[in-house]
């Protein structure tokens, strides 16, 4: 059953992840956190009467004022703490009894457990960040690489918000000049929009919602990682490059064909990217109905994925099925493995697109993975690799405003003459971007967005 969400009581959570640790962070947010601090910790000082954000040493103490760990106190009043609220973190040590007896101590004093991303959501709603900044600390929490991590901290910066706030401003402008137009277009002091002026500035506004569209593909690349498909014939080394790539013997391997079946996956940082390798089942005509299922699957996710290592075993000549595989790849984005280098090439330069190249690789020796991970992330990134880690849209919600955004500024391109019609795709653009900064969103989208939080932010 689903709380419904409040505002007006006062919460606690774990802000540290479970388990062991030197220190766990108990924070507190709230009307009531002070009062409640006074209650349970016992210092030099009082919380209610001490400076704010300055450490307090004491003890956390039951009701009969019997310690229960040793901590460190500090004190955010409102409204300059992270929630806008009265804040109070407790540092104390960081085994699971502790943290959980310091949590019950609090709430037994007045607090309420907090619901996953309550923190960030009271933050939300005082004004303190808008919704794109609070997604962004989930990402941010979330984040695996290098560049998932400066996209959100990017994000959360504000970076996002000013470029689409100054968007929003600039369609909202217009739209109020339209429609004082319409609606007092017998009085002078009213003159009519310019309609070469409206032109130029949609067109602006388009063209920038473009832009960040074509971002967010690029960050979506950076959230959810890069899938990539090692498909080859059977026994051309795929396995032995999949535990090259991963750094670990993740896959069986054997010198007889088809011993991979089903689908392998393992993830690699490449780059600053995350990469989302499958090992597949040797593509050939497969003897047996379970190696056909195999087959089947390989090549299934040969398709979805975002780019395909193409395995050619060097030391052999090149088969119908090698060519094959090359045939059903030609065009995808792909990175072609001539493996088994440490043997003598007999396989020759396979046929490849025009500017397409080879990589000599040694899944045993490790020759050459480097020069492997560094054609993988070439393929991904292509001219964009300076832009790769810029990327400030990164949330599938944000890229289907932004786009909405922009079909309605194309659509208003067209109405520029009209101008009931044009108001009415500005209103519709206005509206999707802001959207995205949390403008008019209801509770219960703001219910999904806050449930992928973790409790305790």
């Amino acid at each position: 059953m689903t709380v419904p969400y409040q505002e007006d009581d006062t919460i606690v959570a774990p802000a540290t992840p479970p388990g062991v640790g030197a220190l766990a962070v108990v924070r507190v947010s709230g009307p009531a956190a002070i009062r409640i601090a006074d209650a349970v910790f016992r210092g030099r000082t009082a919380p209610s009467r001490a400076r704010p954000r300055t450490a307090l040493h004491g003890k956390i103490v039951d009701e009969g004022e019997r310690p229960i760990d040793e901590a460190l106190l500090i004190l955010f009043p409102a409204p300059r703490s992270y929630t806008g609220e009265d804040v109070v973190e407790i540092s104390c040590h960081g085994g699971p009894w502790p943290v959980r007896a310091v949590v019950e101590r609090l709430i037994r004093a007045g607090a309420r457990a907090a619901a996953p991303g309550e923190f960030t959501r009271r933050a939300f709603r005082n004004g303190r960040i808008d919704l794109a900044q609070a997604e962004s600390v989930a990402d941010l929490v979330r984040a695996r690489t290098e560049g998932a991590a400066r996209t959100a901290l990017r994000q959360l910066g504000g970076e996002l918000s000013g470029a689409l706030r100054a968007m929003r401003g600039r369609a909202v402008d217009l739209l109020a000049r339209v429609e004082a137009d319409l609606d007092f277009a017998d009085e002078e002091r009213f003159p009519a929009y310019d309609r070469e002026e409206a032109r130029r500035i949609v067109e602006e506004v388009r063209r920038e919602a473009e832009r960040l569209a074509g971002e967010g593909e690029r960050g979506r690349v950076l959230v959810e990682g890069v899938g990539a498909a090692l498909v080859g014939r059977p026994n051309s080394g795929k396995s032995t490059l999949f535990n090259a790539l991963l750094g670990e013997e993740r896959a069986i391997v054997s010198p007889e064909p088809g011993t991979t079946r089903d689908l392998l996956e393992g993830e690699a940082a490449i780059g600053g990217l995350l990469f989302r390798l499958s090992d597949t089942a040797g593509m050939r005509e497969a003897p047996g109905a379970v190696e056909e299922e195999g087959v089947r699957r390989a090549r299934r996710r040969s398709g979805e994925s975002d780019v395909r290592i193409v395995v050619l075993d060097r030391s052999e000549p090149l088969t119908d099925e090698d060519m094959r595989v090359l045939a059903e790849t030609a065009g995808a984005a792909r990175v072609v493995a001539l493996t088994k280098s440490d043997l003598p090439d007999r396989a020759g330069p396979p046929p490849l697109i025009e500017g397409e190249r080879a990589v000599n690789v040694s899944g045993l020796t490790g020759d050459g993975v480097e020069d492997l991970r560094a054609a993988l992330l070439a393929a991904v990134e292509g001219e964009e690799t300076a832009k790769i880690g810029d990327a400030v849209i990164s949330g599938v919600r944000h890229l289907e405003a932004v786009r909405a955004a922009e079909r309605a500024l194309s659509r208003a391109l067209q109405s520029i003459d009209r101008g009931e019609l044009l108001a009415e795709d500005l209103r519709e653009a206005a509206s999707q971007i802001g959207s995205i900064l949390g403008e008019g969103t209801r509770e219960e989208v703001l219910d999904r967005i806050f449930q992928r939080f973790c409790i305790g932010k």
